[in-house]
């Protein structure tokens, strides 16, 4: 073998710089477009030209439920309102779609559901107002630790020394919702009888209720009882039959009007669909659909976050979503409304009540939900909302199975 001249060698040097030089070259091309930063692994916007992230979302929610659970281990307030608490966790924890979202929610409802179990081991036997939460509260309660079947036994004899009109003050086997029960007393909170004026007790006037919020009552407290196991003075088929009677609703001629006609109409939805389990068809409640989506923009002129969450669970209980603009403009309201200890509605508002329920309705208009297909909770009840058969009808139809 000949050795390289120095000419040879050189060259072949060369040639060598230049493999590396352009192997390294190669190197730093594919390290430079290995960094370049991905436009599309931000936070992806609710939808294009969104003001908000799906990110912003959720953080505000649980920011939210924070602020309900905070609430919710304050002794005091849990015993006035554990049995509205429990349920709060219950829905967010059972329906949403969000799994982190679900499973913060079932811890909370758990560790509180212990705690009202612990604390409420007796029915009260002597006012059906109190016997009405206690059901609430237990029915909460077994969502999260199972049944007490001796309990809901000693909840049902509780129930049966009391009426309809005793639980709801108005007999709904008989008679749609009436306009003559009086608000309780504003200055002793006496709960006076049917018709009066006057306290009973301290003699000051009084008003009387709107029709729409007796039916909302009405709805929430037979649900609860057929929900629960047990009957407290009427069934819900016996409530929800005078929907025909409660039509066509009136437009809304002031806040106290769109609230009491509101209410009524989102706790149809929510009974019918077993709060937020089951998308509803328009076709089934074609005059609920019509108001919620007539009067929604309503809710945010009065600068209501607590009613505008109920229009838009509600609505998208029907199937609305982020494309329709009306629950658009709901998001961007709420989301910008939020205050920062993560509640919505007025910060200096002394009704724990108010504080909560506004946070929680907020948290419901904006979260995904896990609907389980489309029917009613019972679907033997399209014929009574369609108006064509009675209460006593549907009761004796064999309920469906979940």
């Amino acid at each position: 073998m000949f050795p390289l001249s120095n000419l040879h060698r050189d060259t072949a040097r060369s040639k060598v710089r230049l493999r590396k030089n352009v192997l390294w070259f190669i190197a730093v091309l594919i390290a430079a477009f290995a960094f370049v930063p991905d436009l599309d692994s931000g936070p992806k916007l609710l939808w294009q030209g969104a003001h908000y992230s799906g990110q912003d979302r959720d953080a505000a929610i649980e920011r939210g439920l924070q602020f309900i659970y905070r609430i919710a281990s304050n002794p005091e307030y849990f015993d006035r309102w554990g049995h509205d608490l429990l349920f709060c966790f219950y829905g967010v924890a059972n329906t949403s779609k969000n799994p982190k979202l679900r499973e913060l929610a079932r811890k909370m409802g758990r560790e509180r559901a212990l705690a009202w179990r612990h604390d409420h081991p007796d029915p009260p036997t002597d006012d059906a107002d109190e016997l009405y939460i206690y059901v609430m509260g237990a029915q909460a309660a077994e969502k999260f630790l199972g049944p007490d079947r001796r309990l809901r036994y000693r909840v049902q004899t509780a129930a049966n020394h009391f009426s309809a009109i005793d639980f709801m003050g108005f007999d709904a086997h008989l008679e749609p919702p009436p306009a003559d029960l009086p608000e309780r007393c504003p200055k002793c909170n006496h709960k006076n009888p049917r018709g009066a004026t006057v306290c009973q007790k301290c003699q000051t006037a009084l008003t009387f209720r709107d029709p729409y919020d007796v039916w909302l009552d009405a709805l929430v407290e037979t649900y609860s009882g057929d929900a629960y196991g047990v009957k407290l003075g009427a069934s819900y088929p016996d409530a929800l039959q005078w929907i025909s009677k409660m039509r066509p609703y009136p437009p809304p001629a002031d806040e106290d009007a769109l609230d009491n006609v509101t209410y009524a109409i989102t706790h149809v939805v929510y009974t019918l669909n077993d709060y937020h389990k089951y998308r509803l068809s328009p076709a089934w409640l074609p005059q609920e659909f019509k108001y919620l989506r007539t009067n929604i923009a309503e809710a945010e002129r009065y600068e209501d976050p607590e009613i505008l969450g109920e229009f838009m669970d509600t609505l998208r209980a029907f199937g609305e979503d982020e494309s329709s603009p009306e629950i658009r403009a709901g998001m961007d309201y709420l989301l910008s409304h939020q205050n920062p200890d993560g509640s919505w509605g007025e910060m200096d508002d002394s009704d724990i009540y108010t504080r909560y329920h506004t946070t929680w309705t907020a948290i419901d208009g904006l979260r995904e939900y896990s609907y389980r297909g489309e029917r009613l909770r019972l679907p033997q009840m399209l014929p009574l909302l369609q108006g064509g058969a009675s209460a006593q009808s549907i009761e004796r139809k064999p309920k469906a199975v979940n």
